[in-house]
């Protein structure tokens, strides 16, 4: 099936990435990101520049100023986040497998690898690394663009579709409306939305069907079978 993103200008897969980095740097673990007047102001700029208007309708009435103290935003984000009860993880938000979370843990970090990016101190299905390889691979197909690379477009776009597909397609939309429904969380709530869009139109642009399971609503998965990965700084390579 024809890849219509290939088709898109360079700006625009541009913009595109920066979004998904942007969005994936406000649900991070640093909630004072959520108050930087800079941040959100370029987010919005970066967003308008999207063929999409609905990520950028998520902010309107966000009032960073309005936000809590950074103690308490921190306080909720280790308490829902961290705490899993709201799990960021892509394995706490879809069935286990027989196999349980290792196989889809250590595909995932497959397709990091092959961009020579790795997550530090943490599983790799987590949302930010997830949005922050999308926000990567794009960046990569932006290259390719430039260069008119025919064959590394194909490959970059084989890698997004299969991400999207396989993994982060099947569960964001799901786990931002969970987040919506938790006032404490209402904080993050625009911006897990504005992931989801940003994945949905990623998906829509690339004729992406995402596989779906059913959602798991208890706590965070055991981790006792998870693989462990080294720490490393994310970093290019010639795909």
């Amino acid at each position: 099936m024809r890849d219509t993103s290939s088709t898109s200008s360079t700006s625009a897969v541009q913009s595109r990435a920066v979004a998904f980095a942007l969005t994936a740097r406000s649900l991070g673990r640093e909630p004072s990101v959520l108050a930087d007047l800079e941040h959100v102001a370029t987010l919005r700029v970066v967003l308008h520049a999207i063929d999409d208007g609905r990520p950028l309708r998520r902010l309107v009435g966000f009032d960073a100023g309005a936000l809590p103290e950074v103690d308490d935003l921190a306080g909720r984000w280790v308490r829902w986040f961290d705490l899993g009860r709201i799990a960021p993880y892509e394995a706490s938000n879809v069935a286990t497998t027989v196999g349980g979370i290792t196989p889809r843990l250590a595909d995932i970090a497959g397709f990091y690898r092959a961009f020579g990016m790795a997550v530090p101190h943490d599983r790799p299905d987590h949302v930010v690394a997830e949005l922050e390889f999308l926000a990567l691979a794009l960046l990569h197909e932006t290259d390719a663009l430039a260069g008119g690379d025919r064959q590394r477009l194909d490959v970059l776009g084989d890698v997004i579709r299969s991400f999207l597909r396989d993994h982060i397609g099947g569960w964001i939309d799901a786990w931002a409306a969970r987040v919506d429904e938790v006032p404490e969380l209402h904080p993050w709530a625009p911006f897990a939305a504005i992931a989801a869009d940003l994945v949905a139109n990623e998906a829509r642009l690339r004729n992406v069907i995402p596989v779906r399971t059913d959602a798991v609503l208890a706590a965070d998965v055991e981790l006792d079978d998870a693989p462990v990965l080294e720490c490393g700084a994310a970093e290019s390579i010639g795909i």
